[in-house]
């Protein structure tokens, strides 16, 4: 079948369809974005019907309040307004945070935008101010940051992002005693409070190559003090597991074993599967499903964590001349369906903290956004850097519990990215501080509508601040906006208290990199749209 196309505003070079296009994508973002601006700000929801089954939910996170949109009638409209929820998801996965003041900005700048279009002026050299004004933006935030210092900042932050105090405080104090390369895990419990607790150590996704070890519980299966075998090899033969499971039975204390592997099955499968049902020795097992790009590295870097030794034709060491010295050793290991937790590994600290130093020098030869590695090479700082977090989380419904799992996921994320690239004044105050330099920008623009592009960014960067004090309520923004100006650099409105406050001094604070990504997610939306002159849907 042959799909037909019909096409809105053509010819491309006519300046009324261009307008119009710009209108029609608009009227989208605007209606999307206007829920999403009243989540800026503490203590803001908004309120969600589901007609389908008559019950309302009520949403404080803006990817969340995204993706209920379906569709918006006219499709003019509704294509602007999924390029804008393209846009919040994006930001929601990369940052966790910043999707909202990301709406906020770009609906800013488009109804701006499409002003100067209609009244003539070139998107294209609009394109160009806005992408001069965003260099000098991104200079100029990153003149205002400062590294974590303590303990004080990052609960502050964490408060910022999740909305809870309790859970704000409990994130922060978990990454002051892991550091910046935590890795947090989240577990269900029954009871409606919060806990949590440490665990040296890692955690490596596999899957279980049988229905021998079911998941006791919530917990997993447990091994105290096993030996654990690490072959980067695929295991089929009864002689490849054989020698391993000797040696286990002639340890006077009869340990576990653990047997971590590219892959089990046939024979081998089967032998250690009659071993641990006949009650001889308890094993566990599991494939890890990092890829054999990655399985090579993991394996490595859980030989350093337990002392142990990887056999593959890599290392000239067999599974089939296995010896007691190449078994690695830990006090746990947590063994369920869907991964592997190592705690109290018994390696060399030496010898670990070169393989860290390894890591960490591959790490600076990687781009965080145009590298899928970087992700890998971050978790794999987290494991070797010895500290898990096991976040307890409790609630009183079902509903509840999911909502603070997907804040906590948020918060992590820009947890991590404080770490990595410092923190600013919050409440929409870095930007507030960039505007004397834009002013500056502008003047050296050679074209009046690039001067154009600039003052969009300008609009934009006064929007979040305008917005949270618009969700506030009792003050006038253009009011509040004039008076932390006249304050200086650094001041806001404190929503909480209702006064103007030096944002560093109460702790109101954001991460470079959001904000940063923020800007960058704005503008790449805007020029987008404001450069389209043509709507093409098939039928």
């Amino acid at each position: 079948m042959v799909a037909e196309y019909s096409l809105v505003n053509s010819p491309v070079n006519s300046p009324v369809n261009s307008t119009h296009t710009l209108a029609l994508l608009y009227k989208g973002v605007a209606t999307l974005a206007a829920p999403l601006a009243l989540t800026l700000g503490p203590a803001k929801g908004v309120i969600v019907n589901e007609r389908s089954r008559g019950e309302a939910e009520i949403l404080t996170d803006s990817s969340t309040i995204a993706r209920r949109l379906v569709q918006l009638p006219g499709r003019g409209s509704n294509m602007g307004a999924m390029m804008l929820r393209q846009m919040v998801l994006e930001i929601h996965d990369r940052y966790g945070d910043g999707a909202a003041t990301a709406a906020v900005m770009a609906r800013t700048m488009l109804r701006d935008g499409m002003r100067m279009t209609a009244a003539g002026a070139n998107p294209v050299l609009m394109m160009r101010g806005i992408e001069r004004a965003v260099r000098v933006v991104e200079r100029t935030l990153a003149a205002q940051a400062h590294p974590v210092t303590g303990l004080d900042e990052i609960t502050s932050l964490a408060t910022t992002v999740v909305g809870d105090c309790e859970l704000g405080e409990i994130l922060g104090q978990m990454f002051d005693t892991l550091g910046e390369h935590a890795t947090v895990l989240t577990e269900d419990i029954p009871a409606p409070h919060l806990d949590h607790e440490y665990i040296r150590g890692g955690k490596w996704d596999g899957y279980i190559p049988s229905h021998l070890l079911v998941p006791e519980g919530n917990a997993g299966l447990i091994l105290s003090n096993p030996l654990i075998l690490l072959a980067d090899e695929e295991l089929k033969t009864v002689e490849q597991v054989q020698p391993a499971l000797e040696l286990a039975l002639a340890d006077e204390n009869k340990p576990p074993l653990l047997v971590l592997a590219r892959g089990i099955s046939d024979r081998a499968l089967a032998t250690l599967i009659a071993n641990h049902v006949r009650g001889v020795l308890t094993v566990g097992m599991l494939v890890l499903s990092s890829g054999l790009l990655n399985m090579h590295e993991d394996l490595a870097d859980i030989a350093a964590l337990t002392g142990g030794q990887v056999l593959s034709e890599v290392t000239g060491r067999s599974s089939q001349r296995m010896q007691s010295a190449f078994f690695g050793r830990a006090r746990r290991i947590v063994l369920s369906s869907n991964g592997v937790i190592c705690a109290d590994g018994a390696g060399d600290k030496q010898a670990i903290k070169q393989r860290i130093a390894e890591v960490r020098a591959e790490l600076k030869h990687v781009s965080r956004s145009h590298d899928s590695n970087w992700d890998t090479l971050r978790v794999r700082l987290a494991r070797l850097s010895g500290g898990i977090g096991v976040l307890k989380l409790g609630a009183y419904t079902e509903q509840e519990r999911e909502i603070k799992k997907e804040q906590v996921k948020k918060t992590l994320r820009v947890l991590e990215t404080a770490y990595d690239g410092g923190l600013i004044p919050g409440g929409g105050v870095a930007f507030l501080a960039c505007l004397p330099a834009l002013r500056e920008a502008r003047a050296a623009c050679q074209h009046e509508d690039e001067t154009y592009g600039v003052a969009l960014v300008e609009a934009a960067l006064k929007a979040p601040f305008l917005q949270i004090v618009r969700n506030h309520g009792n003050v006038h923004p253009p009011l509040a906006l004039d008076a932390v100006q006249r304050l200086g650099p650094g001041y806001g409105f404190d929503v909480l208290h209702g006064d103007y406050a030096c944002m560093t001094e109460r702790r109101i604070l954001d991460s470079l990199n959001v904000m940063c990504g923020v800007l960058n997610a704005a503008t790449s939306l805007t020029t987008m749209i404001m450069t389209t002159s043509t709507i093409v849907f098939s039928a």
